[in-house]
């Protein structure tokens, strides 16, 4: 699992955003080192194909990336090129179509640039230190499991009490960022790239009722459907966040499979859990080392507790 694919820069940042980016040599060391250890590069379109073929036990690995940023398409994508393997990118329609609200990245901003904030949350005003790094770092934590799990009202609430006019920049911010969907259809255009659905508004859908969910996956598979004319059988959930209401709805709105952001290696239980997809996050700090201990399996059974989770 990636999000973004950003040269390396010495501006201020959030670590947490460490989590969501990697250069272009981390990328390209990633590749090399399935590469190099004889794994199956696939796409999810081969995933059935795959399942068929089971007993030869032949390992494979999938890349996929979350969003759908405009460095997917410009840094990323000749990279994937270059070496000539598939990869598959979630996209939330609201970032091509700007009115996705990218609130991470606006909280990062927002801290970065105060050393202190004093915010209405909950109908309280609370006061934020933000003159240090570790105080940034503590408040954008905080703020962050706030706005992660809130349901579409209190979204709303959060943006105009937490960001106030701030929130201008969200269209600038978003247009900046984002595939277009003209870059979108060349990538569809390319054997190598699968284009899959993130949603269209990137809510947790957990905090959302029946018909708001059903919205998210089915409108965003019909819209990116009708842009790039061909057929979206994947499917993300936002911030990992789903229940059996959402495998169910994946499976009724058409898609094949649906990842998380459970981390796990790939194992023949999940053939029969295909909305329920495990992945291993790979990040700024992802070493050769620490890939190794999670593709061997020890880091999944520690997090899993020894427990081989598929759903």
């Amino acid at each position: 699992m990636f999000h973004r694919v950003l040269p390396e820069s010495n501006s201020l940042r959030i670590h947490n955003h460490q989590s969501l980016e990697v250069t272009p040599e981390i990328l390209d060391r990633t590749i090399s080192f399935f590469k190099k250890r004889s794994y199956d590069i696939i796409s999810l379109d081969d995933l059935p194909a795959r399942q068929a073929s089971e007993k030869s036990k032949k390992k494979f690995v999938i890349f996929t990336f979350d969003d759908g940023y405009a460095d997917n398409f410009e840094i990323a994508y000749p990279i994937f090129k270059k070496h000539n393997v598939p990869f598959t990118i979630y996209v939330t329609t609201g970032l091509p179509d700007g009115h996705a609200f990218l609130w991470w990245y606006l909280l990062e901003d927002l801290i970065v640039k105060n050393n202190s904030l004093d915010l209405n949350i909950f109908g309280k005003q609370t006061h934020y230190s933000t003159d240090t790094l570790k105080a940034k770092e503590i408040t954008f934590n905080q703020l962050r499991s706030i706005l992660a799990v809130a349901d579409k009202a209190e979204l709303e609430t959060h943006k105009a009490n937490m960001f106030g006019n701030y929130i201008d920049q969200n269209a600038q911010l978003t247009k900046s960022i984002s595939m277009t969907w003209n870059q979108i259809e060349e990538l569809s255009k390319d054997p190598l790239v699968t284009i899959g659905s993130h949603t269209v508004n990137h809510y947790p859908l957990k905090s959302l009722d029946a018909d708001e969910s059903k919205f998210e996956l089915s409108e965003s598979k019909k819209n990116i459907e009708t842009k790039i004319k061909k057929e979206v059988k994947h499917f993300c959930y936002p911030i990992g966040s789903y229940s059996s209401r959402e495998i169910a709805l994946a499976n009724e709105c058409g898609y094949q499979t649906a990842t998380t952001v459970n981390m796990s290696n790939f194992f023949g239980g999940h053939y029969n859990h295909p909305f329920a997809l495990p992945r291993i996050m790979i990040n700024a700090l992802t070493t050769e080392k620490l890939l190794t201990l999670q593709v061997n399996g020890l880091l999944p059974f520690i997090r899993n507790k020894g427990r081989r989770v598929v759903a």
